[in-house]
């Protein structure tokens, strides 16, 4: 039988109702922050499985930025090939709803412009951005650890059961997000990852989490190891010009492994743009809150 994990779903009817009065006739434009991740990935694609399975309303999943580490790579090749990348859209008049996914206004990571009507964000981040109330359907839970554990519950609530490919997306990006549920994970995480366990396709999971990796990555690595201070129980990096702007983060992943450390901070630029990655090793310290203050200090 089902495995019964003690857990809520918090979507009603009456918010499903909303949301399709809103979007249709479709077709819809699916947005989120530059450069995505598995999670963001994940929740656009079932997004666009809801609202085409629920109400035959199309979609379109339109990303900005790079996709450039190789798990993420061979997860949008594998299982959310619909993803298009496109930097710089003109014309927002063709669709009847824009529908911003894992960000939100004014978060800084996306590039929405401001003087565009949203019609709906669905977010876990903290902290929830100001201007909201112009947006009709708002869906933001910061204590929910993988923006597409969200989505999975609109799934759930109509009854709508994810294909193979579907379900391996929306683990892994559960699975990343929350770093296999030991990080940040709520009930709704853990209902999520458990439920679809027995879908997956775990051939293709396999080729994602074991991506080839290039040279220029094992280069990265050791020169940003030899790089590395360790100030007491913080580690802080500094990997001067990287081959890709994400790759901080990448390098914040492992250092953060280092036993009796508290915080990790990565930093390096590529095309004259500062990135800074934070990882911390318990969940007292909020990263996203210690690197703004980091930022704006």
């Amino acid at each position: 039988g089902d495995l019964e994990i003690p857990y809520t779903n918090m979507v009603t009817q009456e918010q499903l109702n909303q949301l399709h009065e809103l979007i249709k006739p479709g077709p819809v434009l699916v947005l989120t922050h530059d450069n995505p991740d598995p999670d963001a990935l994940s929740s656009g694609k079932g997004l666009a499985f809801l609202f085409r399975e629920a109400w035959g309303i199309s979609s379109r999943l339109v990303y900005s930025g790079l996709i450039a580490r190789a798990e993420n790579k061979a997860m949008l090749r594998l299982l959310t090939p619909e993803w298009e990348h496109i930097d710089g859209l003109e014309d927002y008049s063709q669709y009847s709803a824009i529908i911003l996914i894992d960000t939100q206004p004014g978060a800084g990571n996306n590039r929405f412009p401001d003087d565009q009507p949203l019609s709906v964000v669905i977010d876990h981040h903290h902290p929830v951005r100001q201007g909201l109330d112009r947006v009709p359907f708002v869906d933001i839970r910061p204590e929910i650890g993988a923006t597409v554990s969200i989505v999975f519950q609109y799934l759930e609530a109509m009854n709508l059961k994810p294909n193979s490919d579907l379900a391996t997306a929306i683990f892994y990006g559960v699975r990343t997000d929350t770093r296999a549920l030991s990080r940040d994970s709520s009930p709704a995480d853990q209902y999520t990852y458990f439920k679809l366990l027995s879908r997956l396709d775990h051939n293709k999971l396999a080729q994602v989490e074991q991506a080839g990796l290039p040279r220029e990555y094992f280069q990265a690595f050791s020169k940003g190891l030899l790089s590395t201070k360790v100030f007491e129980k913080v580690i802080v990096t500094y990997q001067g010009e990287m081959h890709r702007p994400d790759f901080s983060a990448e390098m914040a992943d492992l250092l953060i492994r280092h036993e009796h450390m508290v915080a990790v901070l990565c930093m390096g630029y590529h095309e004259r743009v500062l990135y800074l990655s934070m990882r911390t090793a318990s969940d007292e310290l909020d990263a996203g809150t210690i690197i703004q203050k980091l930022v704006s200090a």
